[in-house]
């Protein structure tokens, strides 16, 4: 399965495939649809027994703009992701970058990678 990498030019955010490139939107916009700058995910109980996690509150804050901008997808999801289109939405951001924004904290969500 192919794997997408992103890709930043001027502030607008890319996925890029071995012969193929998908315009997300602006890197700010994703931000702003992800919720911010930073997003935390909350780990119950069980989850905080775990070896590899490490924090005193149940809490682990993720950079949100490094997520994005770091993160490969599988082609599967960038099929999804290529379905919207870049018109507005009514919240103003392009429903493209909503569509990948909610992927992304679907990701995270799940501590890990959605085509693994």
């Amino acid at each position: 399965m192919s794997r997408y990498t992103p890709d930043t030019v001027d502030g607008t955010l890319f996925l890029v495939g071995a012969d193929d490139r998908v315009e997300i939107g602006a890197v700010d916009d994703v931000v702003a649809a992800v919720g911010g700058e930073t997003y935390t995910i909350e780990y119950d109980q069980r989850q905080r027994k775990q070896p590899w996690l490490r924090t005193d509150e149940g809490e682990l804050e993720i950079d949100v703009r490094e997520a994005v901008t770091t993160l490969s997808h599988g082609g599967e999801t960038v099929s999804e992701i290529r379905a919207s289109d870049l018109e507005t939405d009514r919240y103003g951001l392009p429903t493209r970058t909503v569509e990948f924004a909610d992927t992304v904290v679907e990701i995270l969500e799940r501590q890990g990678s959605r085509d693994a």
